[in-house]
Order: C-alpha cells, then sequence, then structure tokens
C-alpha cells in the first residue's frame, strides 16, 4: 500500500536540508485542548528516522526506550509513518478502524458498530539520512499510512490530509477519535505533525 511513498520521501529528507522557513518554537509538543478536543502540533522535521511516541491517556510525548514492551504509549510518529501499541508493534491492545471521510464532531462509541480492528502489521520506513536513503520493514499501521498524501517530485510538498476519522484503541483498551490535519507549522514549513483527537471513554 502506497508504494510510492518509500522512495518519494527522499526529497523529505532533502527538504530538511534546504527548506529556509523555520519555526521558532521551542515546544516540540503544541498541545490546544478545546473543549473535549486536544490540538496536537509535532514537530518532526528534523526527526525523520526517529520514532517518537505519544500517549492519549497522559495527552502528551513521552519518552520510550523499548517501545515493544510497554504499554506506556499509544501512537507511534515516524514522520509520517505511524504505529499503534497492539498487534506486531506493541504488547498493548492498540489497533485501528479507519471510519472513512466523516465529521469528526458526530463520532462516538456507536461509530464503532461492526467496523472490524485492523492490527499493525509491517511498513516500510526511512532509517538513514543518506543519499539514496536507506529503507527496512517494520511494524506499523498499515490504514493509516493514507492520512497524509505521499510526496511526489521535489519540494514543496502538499501532504494533504484525507480528512479521515480514526478510531484508535489504546494500549489499555480505551478509544480515542484522531484526525491528522495538517503536516505544516504556521510558518508553512513542512514536518509539523498536526492533529486532533478526543478520548470516547
Amino acid at each position: 500500500m502506497k508504494t510510492k511513498k518509500t522512495m518519494l520521501i527522499l526529497f523529505a529528507v532533502m527538504a530538511i536540508f534546504t527548506q529556509c522557513k523555520k519555526s521558532d518554537k521551542s515546544n516540540n509538543d503544541n498541545t490546544t485542548t478545546t473543549a473535549n478536543t486536544k490540538t496536537v502540533e509535532l514537530d518532526v522535521h528534523n526527526d525523520i528516522i526517529n520514532w517518537r511516541y505519544y500517549s492519549f491517556e497522559r495527552g502528551m510525548e513521552v519518552i520510550i526506550l523499548n517501545y515493544s514492551d510497554t504499554l506506556g504509549w499509544d501512537l507511534g510518529i515516524h514522520y509520517e509513518n505511524f504505529r499503534t501499541n497492539g498487534g506486531a508493534s506493541g504488547i498493548g491492545q492498540g489497533a485501528i478502524i479507519d471510519l472513512g471521510a466523516v465529521d469528526f464532531s458526530t463520532v462516538t462509541l456507536s461509530s464503532i458498530g461492526s467496523n472490524t480492528y485492523t492490527l499493525d502489521d509491517s511498513i516500510t520506513v526511512i532509517t538513514t539520512t543518506s543519499m539514496p536513503p536507506h529503507t527496512e520493514k517494520t511494524p506499523g499501521s498499515i490504514l493509516l499510512e493514507d492520512m497524509f498524501l505521499s510526496p511526489s517530485g521535489p519540494p514543496p510538498h502538499t501532504y494533504t490530509p484525507n480528512n479521515h476519522v480514526y478510531i484508535i484503541r489504546t494500549a489499555s483498551g480505551k478509544h480515542v477519535k484522531l484526525m491528522g490535519t495538517s503536516f505544516f507549522n504556521n510558518l508553512g514549513a513542512e514536518g509539523y505533525f498536526n492533529f486532533k483527537y478526543e478520548l470516547l471513554d
């Protein structure tokens, strides 16, 4: 799925060294809460080969040393690749349902209905910033690969969000609705994962 993504992301690697727009934000986990919905911006533009981890229950980014042997995280972020804490990725109950392009505000636990959860399997990620970049197979979420449009051609890229609402089952078995909203900061620089989520139980 997304066969062009792995090779075309090398342009994102190039963009790290060529982009002229910089953010003056020093906080890598910029979180805003509106009613019950949290909006988050994670600065991953200089972190294209490393995994970052987010806990929905704690409402913050967390430091994880061994992702496969802890319940301390719910969503893993590797630039524009993702994993949940379940299936091939972890010991938790993590899994995904893709509800498609529906109204985020109307999604509740009952929206799950008869939808089947998809467990993490295997995805391909960039592992070096050398040219050409090296890739490897690693545990991850295939469904979340399509959250943003794959980059094509040299920068600037669009990373258009698909506007799908995802139900994420957390490591502890709770439920979160999530939508990716942008891959840019407010200065227009790419590599800033913006998403909104809400705990459903």
